[in-house]
């Protein structure tokens, strides 16, 4: 019992030998190989699927060759140059893989972050404040207006590094104070 797509693979493959085997037509024999060429082209859209088509003919054409007029190689089409790989930099003086010690750089911006920074490097936490606190304190006295959630990373951070400490008050909130 043969399969529904091995008659249509046979059809493809004598269109595709017609197709083949002629050497250079002469202008009277181009009604013959457009009937050929709209035979098979009937017969792979059958299929619904693009990739089965595409699978088909490609299997068609490995088998019979190229159309005419076609090259076999590459040459005319023109590649890009590849890229090159970096070559990994030279071990350093610090024993490291190549790559120098980074330092950890002070924050500069005007980010509630950087901010706090510029609070804790100053006197402002010599006595314990409250995120609420700092919060009025940027508002009025830096002209910067900040959300309480902008502000506790960077405050639990501070605690992890010891640089601040934190204790609750008699509000159950905490109040952050230089160590």
């Amino acid at each position: 019992m043969t399969h529904p797509i091995d008659n249509h693979v046979t059809t493809v493959r004598v269109a595709c030998a017609g197709l083949a085997l002629r050497g250079r037509m002469p202008i009277e024999d181009i009604q013959d190989k457009k009937k050929d060429l709209a035979e098979l082209a009937t017969v792979l859209n059958s299929f619904k699927s693009e990739a089965v088509q595409l699978r088909l003919l490609e299997h068609l054409l490995g088998d019979t060759g190229t159309l005419e007029g076609q090259a076999t190689t590459n040459d005319n089409i023109k590649s890009s140059p590849r890229r090159r790989r970096k070559q990994p930099k030279a071990p350093s003086e610090n024993g490291g893989a190549g790559t120098p010690a980074k330092k950890k750089l002070a924050a500069s911006g005007t980010g509630a972050v950087a901010t706090v920074t510029q609070l804790v490097e100053g006197d402002f936490f010599k006595k314990p404040r409250t995120i609420g606190d700092i919060i009025e304190h940027c508002k009025h006295n830096l002209a910067r207006s900040f959300k309480a959630n902008e502000i506790s990373g960077k405050l639990g951070q501070l605690v992890r590094s010891k640089q601040l400490t934190r204790t609750k008050n008699t509000d159950n909130q905490y109040e952050y104070k230089k160590s």
